[in-house]
C-alpha cells in the first residue's frame, strides 16, 4: 500500500484512563479485490472487517470518530489536511 497523503489530523483531549493522543488519518489509495479479500483483524479488540458506504460509516464509528472521517473525506476532496480538535474542526 502507498500512502497518497495526510488527510487529517485530531487531537484527542485526555478521557477515560487514556492521555492525550493525535490520531492520524492518510490516504492510502484503493486496494484490489483480492487484498481486500486477505484483510484480516490482528488486534484483539476487534472482530472483523468490513468495507462500507461513506454515508454507513459515521453511524458505525460513533460521533467523534464519526466526524474524523466526515473530515478525511473532505479533506480527500478538497486537496488539503484538515486540523481537528476533539473531531471538531479548527479555524
Amino acid at each position: 500500500m502507498t500512502l497518497h497523503g495526510l488527510l487529517v489530523v485530531d487531537w484527542v483531549a485526555p478521557h477515560g484512563p487514556w492521555d492525550d493522543q493525535l490520531a492520524f488519518i492518510f490516504d492510502g489509495g484503493t486496494i484490489s479485490q483480492e487484498q481486500a479479500d486477505q484483510l484480516r483483524p490482528r488486534d484483539g479488540e476487534l472482530s472483523e472487517v468490513a468495507f462500507v458506504a461513506p454515508a454507513q460509516a459515521p453511524r458505525m464509528l460513533g460521533a467523534r470518530i464519526g466526524r474524523r472521517f466526515a473530515a478525511a473525506l473532505d479533506a480527500l476532496a478538497g486537496g488539503r489536511a484538515r486540523y481537528l480538535r476533539d473531531g471538531v474542526p479548527v479555524a
